[in-house]
């Protein structure tokens, strides 16, 4: 190694910085290029450069980088070109969070100042809007958690036996062939499912059922907290570890480390209301030998109203499951919530055991009834059998969990890595399908233009629901916003109430006639709030189907049904802050008293615990309103931004390419023949065979 070139500290750094400046320079040249090449919106220079010319100028550039490194490692500062100053991930994450900032410019009301906007063009900028941040959000989340960054590697990884295998290689080589970004997180979510194969068994009922005291069970140890308090909106994971830990995962990307008598304080709405400290993710490790070998069991918050914040959490839960076991109290009969968790397990393709608990508290003949009646009421509602086993933790049933234990769980569990495999077989079935009908429409597009006002108009219904998405967000959260100012309603309302009764003197009568009224006006904004989502969630669903119509007409379409389940079990009103008593006269029947005087005589005694009443409940249905919007939203954006990519390409391709079709033919051909063969045993734990998502 020759010795460096005798330049001292300052001549280095001016040497440095002048090399610097001339590498930015010809990195600008490039960037020229690569503008001109990249198809931009807002180009600034005419495409005047010759294929040759392009070529030169590139070719000149790498042998000038070239001769300036050799002289700057000569001159002793190479260790200064070599070093980095930023990441790029970093660089990039920062560029994207302008982007955005740009993006929520673009609402009309930063534009209502340079003019009056009309109702179609408002919902013109909302939909765009909404559907380019989405875009951002999710290039976003890929980048933050780098699971596909290394895809291509691990794929690599994987053994090579098997079809499967060789349909998610195949897959990755087309998504990438062809630009189809949009299929890649649905493609690492298999990977990983592939990498890390385990079997969820998740637990599913109403607040009370019994889900936690038959897992603790089940385990043989008291794990999870037990009592009618329902749990927050995350379910709790139970995996297999040599010692009982518990993990928190935080909004925010924070993760705690708690011994598992800590779950209580972040699972249970006593100690965590409305899910106030942020938790994203429970996982709970304990040595049990039923967790061994990939088996996990999933604890999931209740149904019904009185577990509202936790409701949606459970029902998006549903598709991901090997397993459901739904709980029914053997007390009380089944309801439409309960018909409606089954349904859902059944149409994902999961295999569904239905358990009557409690069963110790029923005499034989009632119990029998009971199984009848609800064995009769699943086929009624939905043409189809599932296993019905009646259980109890109690010793007065032990038989009974023993019976189910041995006859029926066991041995799915003994099958379990069987299972995970027919379901991810499924899984990538259905995504190799998707990816080829892409393909298969830019072979039936190419070459003619009668699509493309087709496309266009699928394009703008799209873009419509996406602002209609919007739109409800805005409403939805104005009503929580306006029933913080209804106080003065609800005392009116107590005053008429109390009226009603003809007995106004009595201070507890006149309170339940408070509570009453605060519990109407409460509710009435919860179901305004309600209803909006529901026309949205219609909304959305007519959309996605409008826009296949136009994009696939005559086509069949056969996918995963839209899911407006999840908007429900709307968040309780509280009156634990109102008071027990309260004296006040009747407005009716006391004319010397004006109903100005008898309101203000209320407002001193009770204003100020109404108030808190509805600024709580405003507070929880708010919350209640950010996990249905983001579940709306992210369902919507999965299957709506698969088609705005797909037409997008389409109306910006050149078509009649011959070499680019045969290309796109090659590669339908390939995942026609990639199509894993069907598993030869899809059965249901009691024999039957698995009902297809319909």
């Amino acid at each position: 190694m020759t010795d460096p070139l005798p330049f001292n500290e300052s001549q280095q750094r001016r040497i440095l910085s002048n090399a610097e400046y001339a590498d930015r320079l010809l990195s600008d040249i490039e960037a020229v290029l690569a503008s001109v090449e990249s198809g931009r919106l807002f180009q600034r220079h005419q495409p005047d450069l010759t294929p040759q010319q392009a070529r030169l100028v590139r070719s000149s550039i790498a042998l000038f980088r070239r001769n300036l490194g050799r002289f700057l490692e000569a001159a002793g500062v190479g260790a200064e070109v070599r070093r980095p100053r930023f990441g790029a991930l970093h660089s990039i994450l920062v560029t994207l969070a302008f982007v955005r900032v740009a993006l929520q410019e673009l609402a009309p009301e930063h534009l209502r100042g340079y003019g009056a906007l009309g109702p179609e063009a408002e919902s013109a900028l909302r939909g765009v809007s909404n559907q380019l941040e989405a875009l951002i959000s999710t290039l976003e989340g890929e980048l933050r958690g780098g699971a596909g960054a290394d895809l291509q590697a691990r794929l690599e990884r994987v053994p090579s036996g098997g079809d499967l295998a060789h349909l998610l290689r195949t897959l990755d080589r087309v998504i990438a062939a062809h630009e189809l970004p949009e299929f890649r997180p649905a493609l690492t979510r298999l990977v990983e499912k592939l990498e890390s194969p385990s079997f969820e068994v998740a637990a599913f009922g109403r607040v009370s059922s019994g889900k936690s005291s038959l897992i603790n069970r089940l385990l043989g140890a008291e794990v999870l907290p037990v009592g009618v308090t329902p749990v927050t909106a995350v379910p709790v994971r139970l995996l297999y570890g040599e010692t009982a830990s518990l993990t928190v995962s935080l909004a925010g990307g924070r993760s705690e480390e708690h011994s598992i008598g800590d779950l209580p304080l972040f699972a249970t709405e006593e100690h965590n209301p409305g899910n106030r400290r942020e938790v994203m993710r429970l996982i709970v490790r304990v040595p049990s030998p039923l967790l061994k070998d990939g088996v996990v069991f999933v604890d999931t918050p209740g149904l019904g109203s009185l577990a509202a914040a936790g409701a949606a959490e459970s029902l998006s839960y549903l598709p991901r499951c090997d397993l459901g076991l739904v709980l029914v109290s053997a007390v009380t009969p089944l309801n439409e919530e309960d018909v409606a968790t089954v349904d859902l397990l059944l149409r994902s393709g999961t295999p569904a055991m239905v358990l009557l608990s409690k069963a110790d508290l029923l005499g034989q003949e009632d119990l029998e009834r009971a199984l009848r009646y609800t064995e009769t009421a699943l086929e009624r509602e939905l043409g189809t059998k599932p296993p019905v086993r009646a259980v109890s933790v109690k010793s007065a049933g032990a038989r009974l969990l023993e019976t189910w234990i041995k006859g029926e769980l066991e041995p799915v569990l003994a099958r379990h890595k069987e299972l995970a495999v027919e379901s991810l077989h499924r899984k990538a079935d259905s995504l190799r399908s998707s990816v080829a009908a892409v393909l298969r429409g830019r072979l039936e597009r190419a070459g003619t233009a009668v699509r493309r006002e087709a496309l266009e108009q699928a394009e703008t219904v799209l873009r419509d629901a996406w602002a209609g998405l919007e739109t409800a967000r805005r409403d939805c959260e104005a009503a929580c916003l306006a029933l913080r100012g209804r106080k003065q309603e609800a005392l009116r309302l107590a005053l008429r109430l109390t009226a009603a009764q003809q007995d106004g003197r009595d201070p507890h009568r006149a309170a339940q006639a408070l509570r009453e009224a605060a519990l109407r006006v409460c509710d009435a904004s919860a179901g305004e709030v309600k209803d909006r989502l529901e026309k949205v969630c219609a909304g959305l669903a007519a959309a996605l189907e409008t826009a296949l119509g136009l994009m696939r007409p005559g086509a069949e379409r056969a996918g995963p049904e839209w899911n407006c389940a999840s908007i429900s079990g709307l968040p309780v009103p509280s009156t634990d802050s109102l008071p027990e008593a309260v004296r006040m006269p009747a407005a009716a029947g006391l004319p010397w008293i004006g109903p100005g005087a008898a309101l203000a005589g209320l407002d001193r005694q009770a204003g100020q615990a109404v108030q808190r009443a509805l600024e709580t409940h405003a507070r929880s249905l708010e919350a209640w309103l950010r996990q249905r919007l983001e579940a709306l939203q992210e369902q919507f954006d999965a299957e709506a931004g698969v088609l705005i990519a797909e037409i997008a390409r389409t109306l910006s391709a050149e078509t009649g390419r011959a070499e680019q079709d045969s290309q796109i033919a090659e590669s339908i051909e390939e995942l026609e023949r990639a199509a894993p063969q069907k598993p030869a045993s899809a059965s249901r734990p009691d024999g039957g065979q698995v009902t297809p998502a319909r």
